[in-house]
């Protein structure tokens, strides 16, 4: 699976374009500001409806437009558009015909993203890893999405009981036997996803870097002894008095630690973003593994932090999955090696927002 014809319009400073793309390594290289993250946004865009840099994903679209519009050939597919006005409005189209839910989309092209914000994985809150672990048990367990709609409209619903302050015991049954049903599906899929991750990830990251004492820690959200029926019962009057409930899925977390202590407070800037990479292609090699499913990944930035050996590590970890990589960077000069293949690599200059094929690092197509 991969995108093979890609056209833009209305993205930030980008110019309208229609690029022809590799299925292997795809580099975007120019100046700061040039636009070169413009278009890994694009792409997040027809994958997930959403920039991954702006919570209000109307901001992406440029000064002097009124919308934007991304479209592009996906192979095995089809024609994905995804098209947004200022105004909030948007549509998504598979093959001319519209598109319901996110859900349909995010499940056409399982998409990575690695830049700045992933060591949030490592350093962020709970809510971060949370993320990261139900991208995985989403593309690998159809009925997730289904448990995780229920969890939430039941969760809803207690807390909007709970802060009332006249609970209606009767009415609350109905909605905690619903989020209790709910919550054991997801922490069971949750558990069951980590058994086969866990191990493929240990591969990938001995691969990258030695550290053998990192570990990940799950922490299901309440207390691992008890269920969650009884947790409930206990701390009742306490999310009456705060408002909300204070034990279940939506508190889960997945730590990563080097011994006792998060190992974002002992690697180094460079050591983090090794473990950050690793995490993200383990997950899509095992998503590959059990159900065959391609991932395109977003880089932005990789050589930054990161040495010659270590990128033609990453490199060579990729070429293993046969997946489609967009890049970004300033200088691609160190990026010539990270490819086994050189022919599966794709050079493209952005200057000012406009997008040129180069032949090689650096020599533009006219």
């Amino acid at each position: 699976m991969s995108i093979e014809n890609l056209s833009l319009s209305g993205i930030r400073n980008l110019q309208e374009s229609q690029l022809s793309l590799g299925a292997g390594v795809n580099v975007f290289y120019g100046d700061n500001g040039a636009g070169k993250t413009s278009l890994l946004e694009a792409i997040h865009l027809l994958a997930m409806a959403r920039s991954f840099k702006a919570s209000r994903t109307r901001t992406v679209v440029g000064d002097q437009s009124e919308e934007l519009l991304i479209s592009a050939t996906v192979a095995g597919v089809g024609r994905l558009a995804v098209r947004r006005t200022l105004k909030g409005q948007s549509q998504i189209r598979l093959n001319g015909t519209s598109l319901t839910t996110l859900a349909e989309l995010v499940h056409l092209l399982p998409l990575q993203l690695i830049h700045a914000d992933s060591f949030a994985l490592l350093e962020g809150n709970p809510g971060d890893r949370r993320q990261f672990l139900d991208w995985g048990v989403f593309h690998q367990f159809p009925s997730f999405h289904t448990d995780w709609q229920k969890l939430q409209k039941s969760l809803k619903n207690r807390n909007s009981l709970l802060r009332s302050g006249r609970l209606n015991r009767s009415e609350l049954d109905v909605w905690e036997r619903e989020y209790l049903t709910a919550a054991d599906r997801i922490d069971d899929d949750r558990k069951r996803y980590l058994e086969g991750f866990v191990p493929c990830f240990h591969t990938v990251l001995s691969q990258l870097i030695d550290l053998p004492a990192l570990r990940i820690h799950y922490f299901r959200g309440w207390d691992k002894d008890r269920p969650l029926t009884d947790v409930l019962e206990h701390q009742r009057a306490r999310d009456s008095k705060l408002g909300y409930t204070q034990s279940g899925p939506q508190r889960a977390d997945m730590r990563i630690k080097i011994g006792k202590v998060n190992a974002a407070d002992l690697l180094s800037r460079g050591q983090q973003k090794l473990v950050v990479c690793a995490l993200k292609i383990a997950q899509s090699l095992y998503l590959q593994t059990q159900q065959a499913l391609p991932t395109v990944f977003l880089i932005d930035d990789l050589p930054s932090e990161l040495d010659h050996h270590h990128i033609q590590k990453l490199g060579a970890l990729m070429e293993g999955l046969q997946t489609q990589v967009f890049m970004t960077c300033v200088d691609p000069s160190p990026l010539k090696t990270f490819w086994k293949n050189p022919d599966r690599i794709n050079m493209f200059h952005v200057e000012h927002g406009q997008i040129r094929q180069a032949t090689d690092f650096g020599d533009q197509h006219e």
